[in-house]
């Protein structure tokens, strides 16, 4: 997700979502657009660099890498570059990067000075406007500026949260309610659980907590319950969740089959099996 280059219908889009991702920092929430980094950097006004062009557009990135390794001068000469840079939107435009730039060929003297310039352009130049109306609307939904603390990677975590997880951390954090560790199905339980492909564990978080991310707080801090709701026919319910107070509700299955069943039900249709 980034900004556009060339004028937008939508003028107040990221005013609005500027806004959005500042209350959920004042409010201690997650906003997890897409952003790159470089959006992070520039909040804390910091430039970004080649490596974030690498993040955002990742062939772009790699070919101008390429022009800064290249040793041989004929090669460089040979790609016909000079200090402009083709916006292909809603209408082709070509934008000179300085000064009577379409009369300036890339050299092995000048490819720093070219690549700093592009960077530039695609990072502060191009998106003035957009990038300006976001920040107006972080700073109306958080106005408060002890986040100028942060370093970029810390922003960008407390905001979109974590996406990757040490899930044998989570199951150290549960709170049994009405069972114990040993018990059978909690047994049961983790064992399915563990052997999930990876996109199913974050199935079963949103299941759970209403959000396949952790908050950047950390996974180390996030706990949730595992309660046995005590119904008189377990093998006949669904598991549910409470997604407010992060409690799993977890009949007393008779088998590990019917546990994986059930639960692999559950978290493919969680809108049915979670509630408040």
């Amino acid at each position: 997700m980034w900004f556009p280059s060339q004028a937008s219908s939508c003028e107040d889009t990221f005013f609005r979502i500027g806004t959005l991702c500042g209350m959920a920092l004042y409010n201690g929430c997650m906003a997890p657009f897409p952003f790159p980094r470089a959006l992070y950097k520039k909040l804390l006004g910091l430039a970004p660099a080649l490596e974030d062009l690498e993040e955002l557009l990742p062939v772009v990135g790699r070919s101008l890498q390429g022009i800064l390794d290249e040793e041989c001068d004929h090669n460089l000469e040979s790609l016909d570059m000079n200090f402009t840079v083709v916006e292909e939107g809603g209408s082709m435009v070509v934008v000179e990067l300085k000064k009577n730039g379409a009369n300036i060929p890339v050299t092995k003297d000048n490819r720093k000075e070219f690549v700093d310039l592009y960077v530039n352009y695609v990072f502060n130049e191009s998106i003035r406007k957009p990038f300006e109306d976001f920040m107006q609307g972080f700073l109306r939904g958080c106005p408060a500026r002890k986040w100028k603390i942060f370093l970029p990677v810390e922003l960008q975590t407390v905001l979109q949260g974590h996406t990757k997880f040490d899930w044998y951390l989570l199951e150290k954090n549960v709170v049994y309610i009405h069972y114990k560790k040993l018990d059978q199905t909690i047994r049961n339980f983790w064992t399915v659980f563990h052997k999930l492909p990876e996109e199913k564990k974050k199935s079963f978080l949103a299941f759970l907590s209403g959000s396949d991310r952790i908050p950047g707080y950390g996974l180390e801090y996030f706990k949730f319950g595992i309660a046995d709701p005590q119904a008189g026919n377990p093998d006949e319910l669904y598991p549910f969740a409470c997604t407010c107070s992060h409690v799993l509700l977890l009949p007393r299955y008779s088998s590990k089959r019917i546990l994986k069943k059930m639960l692999l039900c559950a978290i493919e249709h969680d809108e049915h099996f979670g509630f408040c």
